[in-house]
């Protein structure tokens, strides 16, 4: 009786190992088609994204319609037209802040001491000029005005305290996003020479000081300088050219970024430290020159601003922009949006069905097709939603977009519960916001498949079973 019952046990056992296998085998069978490879092309067409494009001044509503970036620049003598007293109530009603905040643009911003004009005036306010009056009235070529002595003790001093107000204003929130350091020289362009064409640039540790004041208030924005200064080099600023379209001019500001050079001061001459190329780890913006109708810019000239604007490895252009609102430069202007700022897309996603677990290991692969990078660390989240575009599963990615700024792609795998809202059709999506969930990047993907929406996610993949019965 004993070995009877062993031998039906062990067919028993037989049987349900039996079973087992089958439906191990049936599963693996039915989920084998959710091991899923897509690949996808970058669109280089795509120029409406966050924080790239034209720049133009924050006054001009009617241009300003049209982009993410505003340009604001503010004088020292408008953020603090008595000692003390800041005024952000002008600075917002000036440059429409609260409207462009609640639109989700960004912003440019430049702090002045010196901006040359038709007539002889200041830009510092007049209580400091009172305090100090060590610094010279000018009348050159560029225009007249007033350039502080940018080494007086107590002009410093309460330079200092008004940028400190000026960048924590700045960092109550992410609208600026780019600062472009000013302070020093002509419209705060870091040259500056007397009516004696003497310049009156601050010796190098001045200048030095000044980078410093500025790294060490503004928290939440990157940094431009005029040159690739040792100093700006070292703390991973980036640079602004503001003669786009001359030639020569930009020829030797690229010069500058290549091979280094020296730029005279009233001491010793400041040092440009070679880089290469600027672009992709670091910003570049900039301004179309002044020197050359806008026009001609954008018509007989229009092959070599493209070839500046390529070289330069340009994120944005402001506030000296073309009138892309007319239909005479419309066309120009759209061939310069497409060469500035970052094209990041997915470029392949791949999955592995764990049967064992009943879990879709998805692997996304990214890219940056952009001649820029992108300088902000947005979070990334990857979407699951199911056939009736419900999300049913959501996680953040481990994925700097930073670290997108060489031709390699960067890989972010994420394990995925295959739910029962998956069995048979389900959407990937794919959504990077900014820090406040309000603005957000659209990936660029070469595919009319890719450009559907569920909120801020876009759709990367639809998958349905082709075995289910709908």
């Amino acid at each position: 009786m004993d070995k009877r019952k062993s031998i039906l046990l062990q067919y028993a056992l037989i049987a349900v190992l039996g079973i087992t296998i089958a439906l191990i085998i049936h599963h693996i069978t039915t989920r084998s088609d959710l091991n899923i490879t897509a690949v996808f092309s970058p669109d280089m067409t795509l120029t409406d994204n966050p924080l790239m494009g034209f720049a133009p001044d924050a006054s001009n509503e009617a241009l300003c319609k049209g982009t993410d970036l505003v340009f604001i620049p503010v004088t020292f003598a408008e953020w603090e037209p008595r000692e003390g007293f800041y005024d952000t109530a002008s600075l917002e009603r000036r440059y429409n802040i609260e409207r462009w905040k609640k639109e989700n643009k960004h912003a440019v911003i430049r702090f002045m001491c010196d901006v040359p004009d038709a007539h002889d005036h200041m830009d510092i306010p007049k209580w400091l000029y009172d305090m100090t009056g060590t610094g010279t009235h000018y009348d050159t070529g560029l225009g007249k005005g007033y350039s502080p002595d940018y080494a007086d003790a107590t002009f410093i001093r309460y330079h200092e305290r008004a940028l400190k107000k000026l960048a924590e204003y700045c960092n109550s929130d992410h609208f600026v996003v780019f600062v472009e350091l000013g302070s020093i020289g002509h419209w705060g362009e870091w040259h500056a020479a007397g009516t004696n064409g003497r310049t009156l640039m601050p010796e190098p540790s001045v200048c030095a000081d000044y980078a410093r004041l500025y790294s060490e208030s503004f928290v939440n924005a990157r940094l431009l300088t005029r040159r690739n200064y040792d100093f700006a080099v070292g703390g991973m600023m980036g640079c602004y050219n503001d003669m786009v379209g001359a030639k020569e001019d930009t020829e030797e500001w690229l010069g500058w970024l290549e091979n280094g050079g020296t730029q005279e001061t009233s001491g010793d001459d400041l040092v440009l430290t070679g880089v290469g190329s600027y672009g992709k780890k670091e910003p570049v913006g900039g301004e179309f020159t002044s020197s050359v109708p806008m026009e001609t810019l954008m018509t007989s000239q229009m092959g070599e601003v493209l070839a500046m604007i390529s070289s330069s490895n340009m994120t944005f252009i402001g506030p000296m922009v073309p009138d892309y609102l007319s239909g005479e430069t419309s066309l120009a202007a759209d061939s310069v949006l497409k060469r500035l700022g970052y094209r990041i897309y997915v470029s392949e996603i791949r999955s592995q069905y764990d049967f064992a677990d009943d879990i879709m290991e998805l692997a996304i692969t990214f890219k940056n097709a952009g001649r820029a990078g992108f300088f902000f660390d947005w979070p990334v989240t990857v979407y699951i939603f199911d056939a009736d575009k419900k999300q049913v599963y959501w996680e953040g990615l481990n994925l700097d977009l930073r670290e997108l700024n060489t031709n390699e792609g960067i890989e972010a795998v994420s394990r995925i519960p295959v739910t029962q809202e998956m069995r048979d059709e389900f959407y990937i999506g794919i959504s990077i916001t900014d820090y406040d969930g309000k603005d957000h990047i659209r990936l660029a993907i070469d595919s009319e498949d890719t450009k559907e929406m569920i909120g801020n996610a876009q759709i990367i993949y639809h998958y349905v079973d082709p075995d289910a019965v709908r």
